[in-house]
């Protein structure tokens, strides 16, 4: 099947007339808008580029960690509260183009411990007529509805939707309807993704059990099955507004086994059938509008989770302004503060079940049932060109794991969150 994508890709390639093969910036981080390619060989119609990436990061946890602090449950739920260093990731971006439409574009990520593919997809982007854009892509790439967070954390929905990659085909067509006014509409077929739980702390390298229900990387497991999708987007003078919907089924492994082993009384909620390993309903949509221009990146998504009796529902808001400092040197030539405040919901997870408990409890081993509203208070430097960029930022987590009917309070968990990244790209 491969095969036949990449054949069926390079004769459109050859078949339309050429435009520049520009990766979508709100998808790809090394993009080149915003990652020029300085590196780069050629030969005919080839061309090599190299490009990569290093993060460096202070974290802190709010308390104080060490002996007589940190207990061991500390450590297996946070990691540590003491401030630790660590590489991030060391990512590598190889991009090899064929003629002017065409690529495949690549991101491999090191850290001290592991080495992982982030994406690697056949890229292709032409023009015909010239106010119809189309854009194709196959491989293993982030799901067609990701942005570009600006900030180094995920808001929450971005952490469970659309951070990581999976396997697809998409097919996107821009209508330019005037000038600086287009109509985008995207389609994908993508395999299913394992539900996963996932850190609400930024750092991915240590451990923690305060996590949420999240999709993660696309891998093979039994029952596995297709996922449709679709978005809409319209833009107007920098503003726009965007709906998407994503839908499939999910297996009993990767899928309801999960629901059943991470949420500890999701087999006691109505309508759950115990001797029952099968399929379950999956579908999220949702949507975004914002303003992204002079400078100015602010937007609002909201995303509606349905997976087998489990509904969920998150959304953010967050705006930033790269204000010019020095635009006559190379160095400090923007400084971006960013605000982000966000809400998750696991909907009636408070709800008395039986008289007797509820989905949720304070327990931390029951996490991935919490709310939780977290605000990022976040500055964003380029040091030097867009060679150096250092981020700030500070989140504040608030836990919402009480069930008021049966008389059990709200118990807070002291996990605030300091990160300080220094971002060398090249």
């Amino acid at each position: 099947m491969s095969r036949s994508i990449t054949a069926l890709v390079l004769c459109a390639a050859w078949l339309l007339p050429s435009t520049p093969a520009v990766a979508r910036p709100d998808r790809d981080e090394f993009a080149d808008s915003m990652a020029p390619p300085r590196f780069e060989l050629r030969s005919g119609l080839f061309r090599l580029a190299f490009k990569g990436a290093v993060r460096l990061e202070l974290h802190d946890l709010q308390g104080q960690g060490g002996p007589g602090y940190d207990s061991p449950s500390d450590t297996k739920t946070l990691g540590t509260r003491s401030p630790f260093v660590e590489i991030d990731s060391f990512a590598l971006a190889f991009r090899l183009g064929v003629g002017e439409t065409l690529e495949l574009n690549t991101e491999v990520a090191f850290t001290l411990s592991r080495a992982m593919v982030n994406a690697v997809w056949i890229d292709w982007r032409s023009r015909g007529p010239s106010w119809w854009g189309h854009h194709v892509e196959a491989g293993w790439a982030p799901p067609i509805v990701k942005v570009y967070r600006r900030s180094e954390r995920y808001p929450l929905v971005g952490m469970i939707a659309w951070r990581d990659s999976e396997a697809h085909l998409a097919y996107e067509a821009t209508f330019d309807v005037a000038r600086r006014v287009a109509f985008e509409l995207g389609a994908s077929l993508a395999m299913m993704r394992p539900l996963d739980l996932v850190s609400v702390q930024d750092s991915r390298n240590q451990p923690s059990t305060l996590s949420v229900l999240a999709y993660g990387p696309a891998r093979p497991f039994s029952g596995n099955g297709p996922v449709g999708g679709g978005r809409l987007r319209l833009v107007v003078w920098g503003a726009f507004a965007e709906a998407f919907a994503f839908w499939g089924r999910l297996a009993a492994q990767g899928g309801t086994d999960v629901l059943r082993s991470g949420l500890m009384n999701y087999r006691r909620l109505p309508g759950h059938d115990p001797s029952q390993e099968s399929y379950g309903r999956f579908r999220w949509y949702g949507g975004r509008v914002g303003y992204e221009d002079y400078g100015v990146h602010a937007w609002a998504e909201a995303i509606v989770f349905q997976e087998d009796l489990l509904t969920r529902w998150g959304a953010y808001g967050q705006v930033s302004w790269a204000i010019p400092v020095l635009r006559q040197t190379p160095w400090i030539p923007t400084i971006e503060p960013l605000v982000r405040y966000e809400a998750y919901r696991v909907l009636g997870s408070a709800d008395p079940i039986d008289g007797e408990t509820a989905l949720r409890s304070p327990a931390v081993a029951n996490a991935p049932s919490w709310d939780w509203d977290v605000l990022t208070l976040a500055v964003i430097t380029e040091v030097y060109r867009d060679l150096l960029r250092l981020r700030v930022e500070y989140t504040f987590l608030w836990e919402k794991n009480g069930v008021p009917a049966l008389g059990i309070a709200d118990q807070p968990v002291r996990n605030n969150e300091l990160v300080v990244q220094a971002e060398v790209r090249f």
